[in-house]
């Protein structure tokens, strides 16, 4: 009959925390929303910094690869680096005269 009631105290000291536990946890996460790098991410792209900041890290990052793949060659550095100018300017150069074509013609005359 001890034994009895040993397991039966055990049962309802364990159920007991269990059931204080799984108030804790959700009164935790009903008060606090969880925020991601998606939404910090998305909240920054609306900011007036985003293009310049954004910009720096891609050519810093660009560079620091040249420099990675160049492996202290400099004439090697130089000409993946120029490689990388001469498709940019390209790619600038088709979209300048795409954004040509697509202006509507003004309705003055």
């Amino acid at each position: 009959m001890a034994q009895k009631r040993s397991t039966s105290g055990r049962k309802s000291s364990s159920s007991s925390s269990r059931s204080s536990s799984k108030k804790r946890s959700s009164s935790k996460s009903s008060s606090s929303a969880a925020s991601t790098f998606a939404d910090y991410y998305h909240a920054f792209s609306k900011t007036r910094a985003f293009v310049p900041v954004m910009s720096t890290l891609v050519i810093t990052v660009l560079v620091l690869l040249d420099l990675l793949f160049a492996w202290n060659d400099y004439d090697r550095f130089f000409k993946i680096l120029g490689f990388e100018l001469l498709i940019v300017g390209i790619i600038w150069v088709i979209g300048l005269v795409l954004s040509f074509g697509e202006s509507t013609p003004s309705s003055g005359k």
